[in-house]
């Protein structure tokens, strides 16, 4: 009989909730007693043998791959930013995928870059399309305008620093004109009430079990309101999920490392630039795809993972 522990993944030095929706929904499907493993760390993961689901995207210290050999994965809503694609694809990092395959891609980015390699895939979506609406008795009202311009903010950084003070003033208007469009769009909605939420915390503020509680604050929060706005993929497809509707602006989003975690889950909710929101009407937004068939195989394919163990 197989006694490995359940697994998700966990971030501790991640700012973004995005991560720790994932994790919540796959908790969801496999229970509370499941123990986190740090994602950036699965090379030295030395606690007791784990089955893992290995969903997310990967991943900042690209050169902690293969994960350790106590790890049994289940790739399964698995992303490869261009990022990590040079170490993840290594000689050794190819043959631990081909181990584990087939791999459920999250997007048909991921899927392409592994089937180039001679890894069996396919195309799983996300896990997060599995969420259950908690609320459902609750009304709805209101606009969530959830980190809906986050990434056009011009910023600094010590890095290339005249380089970003010479594009500053076009980032800055291109941020301010986008800004006024959806300030104009939210306007002409007339809704009882519109709330400003991002998905980016502070790390130094809270712990990583209180950033556990406010995914799950921000999940209850979209699973209450009318319409969300967003640019973050881990706030539009959670909306799906929970029956919210959503408005999802691609503003700032041209660069390969934000295009590619899009391709085939765009297709679950409604895109469109601000430019494009002076003549968009609510009523007649209807996804490409719709989720319930995706969201059923993802149950299977984590449930027939777990029954090993019986």
């Amino acid at each position: 009989m197989n006694t490995k522990q359940r697994g998700f993944l966990s971030y501790p030095e991640s700012n973004n909730l995005g991560d720790y929706i994932q994790s919540i929904a796959v908790r969801e499907l496999i229970g509370k007693k499941a123990i986190g493993a740090d994602r950036e760390k699965l090379n030295i993961y030395s606690g007791s043998s784990l089955n893992l689901i290995m969903n997310g995207w990967f991943m900042e210290n690209s050169k902690n791959w293969p994960p350790s050999d106590k790890i049994t994965p289940l790739f399964i809503s698995f992303h490869l930013n261009p990022i990590a694609e040079k170490h993840m694809l290594s000689l050794s990092g190819i043959e631990y995928f081909k181990k584990h395959e087939p791999i459920g891609c999250r997007d048909f980015y991921t899927q392409n870059i592994l089937s180039k390699r001679g890894i069996k895939t396919y195309f799983s979506g996300c896990l997060t399309l599995t969420l259950n609406n908690k609320n459902k008795n609750h009304k709805r009202e209101g606009i969530l305008v959830l980190s809906a311009l986050d990434r056009m903010k011009p910023k600094f950084t010590i890095n290339n620093f005249f380089i970003q003070l010479f594009k500053f003033p076009k980032k800055y208007w291109q941020y301010k004109n986008s800004k006024r469009r959806l300030e104009g769009f939210i306007s002409k909605q007339r809704s009882s009430t519109v709330k400003y939420k991002s998905q980016i915390v502070d790390v130094k503020k809270y712990s990583e079990q209180q950033r556990f509680v406010l995914a799950q604050e921000q999940l209850d929060i979209i699973s209450k309101s009318e319409l969300i706005i967003t640019s973050r993929i881990h706030s539009a497809l959670p909306a799906v999920s929970l029956g919210t509707k959503v408005v999802f602006l691609t503003d700032g989003l041209d660069h390969i490392n934000q295009k590619s975690r899009l391709e085939g889950l765009s297709d679950y909710f409604y895109c469109c630039k601000t430019t494009d929101l002076n003549k968009l009407n609510l009523n007649e937004i209807i996804p490409k795809q719709k989720s319930r068939e995706i969201s059923k195989n993802l149950i299977e394919k984590v449930n027939q993972f777990f029954s090993k163990e019986e």
